[in-house]
């Protein structure tokens, strides 16, 4: 089971299509081959997306081993992007830990539930900053005006 990878050059994207969910030496051979492609320039971004179908048989020790790939491949064509579509809840659930997991890497994850969402954030991809709320220190006096 190979995907078929199509890169665009003009959007600076590979992506990856697969027909059922890939071991990790499927995963590491189709992407060699993608990096191996003259079309290929460092710093592109890949687009994950499978045949909706069966629930991915991911573990946590496949997403760990996954991540060391994808942060090795930094290491090598430079910081990038991946964007994962997801088909299943629990996948996008997977997915979601592995953006995660991701936060200290020089890999950009992020999840997506349609190919199309994850194509537009790929036009400028960006890490994931949850919002930060500040709150108003607390006036002992405004909360309990018998303690003032």
């Amino acid at each position: 089971m190979h995907p078929v990878h199509r890169i665009d050059v003009a959007r600076r994207v590979v992506s990856l299509y697969w027909s059922e969910f890939p071991s990790l030496a499927q995963l590491e051979e189709a992407v060699q081959q993608a990096v191996a492609d003259p079309d290929f320039k460092p710093g592109m971004s890949f687009l994950w997306d499978r045949k909706p179908g069966e629930v991915n048989t991911a573990t946590r020790e496949y997403l760990r081993e996954a991540l060391h790939f994808l942060d090795g491949l930094a290491e090598r064509i430079g910081p990038h992007s991946w964007a994962i579509v997801a088909h299943h809840e629990s996948d996008f659930g997977k997915a979601r830990m592995l953006e995660a997991m991701s936060d200290s890497t020089k890999v950009t994850i992020r999840a997506f539930q349609s190919a199309g969402d994850a194509e537009e954030w790929l036009r400028n991809p960006v890490r994931y900053e949850p919002l930060v709320v500040h709150f108003p220190a607390r006036n002992s006096s405004l909360m309990n005006p018998g303690l003032a």
